[in-house]
C-alpha cells in the first residue's frame, strides 16, 4: 500500500465541498454582502452634493432599485431585487446581523427552503405596501433598496418562537428579543403615523411602510401557520402519490346474546402504552428513515417540529 493510499495522506473536502455544507442563511448574506462591493466597484464618481451617495448611483442600483413607476411599467423584477442592495456600509451590517442572528436558528426549525421563501416572501409584501403607500400619497415616492423589511419578517417569526431569547441593542443595553422587536416595529409604527398626519413634512431616507409591510407578513405567517414550501413546491412523492380508493368497511356477524347468568368474559388488558420517550424515540425513527429515502425537503413542518424537540430533549440529557 503506498503512502498516498493512507488515510492521514488523504485530502479532506474542498473549498466547493465545504460551502456547500453551509445553511441557506450563510449563502444569503455572503451574496448580499458580495453584491454590496459590487456596489462600491461599479459606483460613481466621488460625491457632487451635500447628501450625494456615489453607491447608490451604481449600475446595478439603477436597474435594481425599487421604484415605483418602474415597477408599474412591468419590471416587476424591482419587488425583490432591492433585497440585495443596499446604501452604505452600516445599513448593510445592520441588516446582515440581524438576519444571520434570527434565521440561522429558524432554519434549523423550518428547513433551508421554508427560511429562503419566508425571506424572500417578506420582502416583496413589503414592496407591495410600500408600493402601496406611495400610490395612496402617504410615502415618498423615491427609489428604495435594503433588505430591512424581509429582515423584519424574519425576526417576527423568530420573536414568537424565542420570545426570551437575550439580545444586546447598541451591543450594550441587554432585552429580550419580544422587547426589542416591539420597540423597532412601534417606532417605525410611530414615524409612518408622524408622516399621515403631517404630509407636508420633510420625510427621511427610511421606508417605514416597507419595514410594517415585512413585519406584518411575519405576524400572519407565524398565526396562520403557513408552510410556503407545500404552497410552492411538490415534492415527487406528492406528484406520484396514487389516487384514494374507498373501502366499503367489512359487515360484522351478529352474534347471539348469551344466556343470563353466563360467566362474562372480561376483555384482555390493553397492552401498556410506552414511555413519551419512546414514542418520540420510534417518531424520530421513521422521521430520519424518511430523510434517508426521500432527503431533508421532503419532510412536512410537522416532522420537523418532531426532530426539533429531539434535538431540545438530547441537549436536556447531556446537561
Amino acid at each position: 500500500m503506498g503512502i498516498q493510499d493512507r488515510d492521514y495522506y488523504r485530502e479532506g473536502p474542498s473549498f466547493l465541498d465545504r460551502m456547500g455544507q453551509q445553511g441557506a442563511t450563510v449563502w444569503l448574506v455572503a451574496l448580499t454582502v458580495g453584491i454590496f462591493f459590487g456596489q462600491a466597484l461599479t459606483a460613481g464618481p466621488p460625491a457632487r452634493a451635500e447628501g450625494d451617495n456615489p453607491i447608490l448611483r451604481s449600475p446595478l442600483v439603477t436597474y435594481g432599485a425599487f421604484d415605483q413607476a418602474k415597477v408599474l411599467e412591468g419590471e416587476v423584477w424591482r419587488l425583490l431585487t432591492p433585497l440585495l442592495l443596499h446604501s452604505g456600509i452600516m445599513h448593510l451590517f445592520g441588516n446582515m446581523l440581524v438576519l444571520f442572528f434570527t434565521a440561522s436558528r429558524l432554519e434549523e426549525r423550518y428547513g433551508s427552503r421554508e427560511l429562503v421563501l419566508l425571506y424572500l416572501a417578506s420582502g416583496l409584501v413589503s414592496s407591495l405596501i410600500y408600493m402601496l403607500a406611495q400610490v395612496a400619497g402617504i410615502a415618498d415616492t423615491a427609489r428604495a433598496v435594503g433588505a430591512s423589511g424581509a429582515v423584519f419578517g424574519v425576526l417576527i417569526v423568530y420573536a414568537f418562537h424565542y420570545p426570551r431569547q437575550q439580545v444586546l441593542l447598541f451591543f450594550v443595553i441587554p432585552m429580550p428579543v419580544w422587547l426589542l422587536a416591539t420597540l423597532w416595529v412601534g417606532f417605525d409604527a410611530l414615524s409612518a403615523t408622524g408622516e399621515l398626519v403631517n404630509p407636508n413634512a420633510p420625510r427621511g431616507r427610511t421606508a417605514y411602510f416597507a419595514h410594517l409591510g415585512g413585519a406584518l407578513f411575519g405576524l400572519v405567517y407565524y398565526q396562520l401557520e403557513l408552510n410556503l414550501s407545500a404552497v410552492f413546491v411538490r415534492s415527487k412523492r406528492a406528484r406520484a402519490r396514487p389516487r384514494l380508493r374507498v373501502i366499503p368497511a367489512p359487515v360484522r356477524e351478529e352474534r347471539e346474546p348469551e344466556p343470563v347468568g353466563a360467566p362474562v368474559h372480561a376483555p384482555p388488558p390493553a397492552a401498556p402504552s410506552k414511555p413519551a420517550d419512546e414514542q418520540l424515540e420510534a417518531k424520530v425513527d421513521a422521521v430520519l428513515e424518511k430523510v434517508s429515502k426521500l432527503g431533508q425537503e421532503s419532510l412536512t413542518a410537522e416532522e420537523r417540529e418532531i426532530l426539533f424537540k429531539a434535538s431540545e430533549l438530547y441537549k436536556k440529557r447531556r446537561k
